[in-house]
């Protein structure tokens, strides 16, 4: 399969009529509303030319005065859209997915080369998708754009668990500086995981235990998900958690995770594991 380049994801403008230079539209999908940083981004970047408003996205150093997070750059890559303005879109696009690489370095490494492309190839498209959608359905990007990205990510091992009995990646961490708030919010959730030399001496191990318990436990100490309320009902819908995912009470999830640990610790004490 020929390797998909970053303009490859792309298709025509929609023209579509928004805010244009004028002002910074709110949200509109379930009431979401930006950080406060990211409309202060906006609203000093709006009157920027295309030169000019490209050479603020290339900044990577959060202290400086021009630097735009990720969530920045969603709402501009929607209004350069909106005005059919295709080239500073398509520039501002490769700038956004020059961020992601770092994100992408420790996913799916269960995965040979190709796949790994193939799945990061398919987060980047349901990104780049859902930005372009006329509807409000990147809304969240132009809020928690990590957390956006690390839900797709999360969508794809689902998937692969679905087509093949292998377990997911146990190296998973993301491993880049940290650019938003959003980012810096994923990154706090590092002390639910085990290290990676942790990850390694329960490997062999997790092999044997049953499909479910070893998905939880990968999804909850490798990809980092939260356990989630008793009731799932009561989490919020836009953070994926384990309780939400197979559809039980995080109490339950709690129990599995346990006997997971417990049966890693009895394969572990028989020699087990590596």
């Amino acid at each position: 399969m020929a390797k998909k380049t970053p303009e490859s994801l792309l298709k025509p403008g929609t023209a579509e009529t928004g805010e244009g230079h004028l002002g910074t539209a709110p949200l509109t999908r379930r009431g979401y509303k930006r950080l406060p940083e990211t409309e202060r981004q906006i609203a000093k970047a709006a009157a920027l030319n295309a030169k000019a408003l490209l050479t603020c996205a290339q900044q990577r150093d959060e202290t400086e005065p021009e630097y735009l997070a990720a969530e920045t750059l969603v709402h501009f890559i929607r209004r350069a859209d909106r005005n059919n303005d295709l080239k500073l879109r398509d520039d501002l696009f490769r700038e956004l997915f020059e961020r992601c690489k770092p994100f992408f370095r420790g996913q799916f490494r269960s995965r040979d080369k190709a796949t790994r492309e193939d799945l990061q190839q398919e987060v980047l498209k349901k990104v780049v998708d859902a930005i372009l959608a006329p509807d409000g359905r990147a809304d969240f990007m132009e809020v928690r754009f990590w957390s956006y990205l690390k839900r797709r990510t999360i969508d794809a091992c689902k998937s692969a668990f679905a087509h093949t009995d292998d377990m997911e990646s146990l190296d998973t961490g993301y491993s880049g500086q940290g650019e938003s708030e959003g980012r810096t919010k994923l990154e706090s959730q590092a002390d639910k995981r085990l290290s990676p030399e942790e990850l390694t001496m329960v490997s062999a191990g997790l092999a044997k235990l049953p499909p479910k318990l070893r998905r939880v436990f990968v999804l909850r100490h490798a990809v980092g998900m939260a356990i989630g309320a008793d009731d799932p009902a009561d989490d919020p819908p836009d953070d994926l958690t384990l309780a939400q995912h197979f559809g039980c009470s995080g109490r339950t999830i709690r129990s599995w995770l346990k006997k997971a640990d417990d049966l890693l610790a009895g394969l572990g004490e028989k020699g087990g594991g590596r």
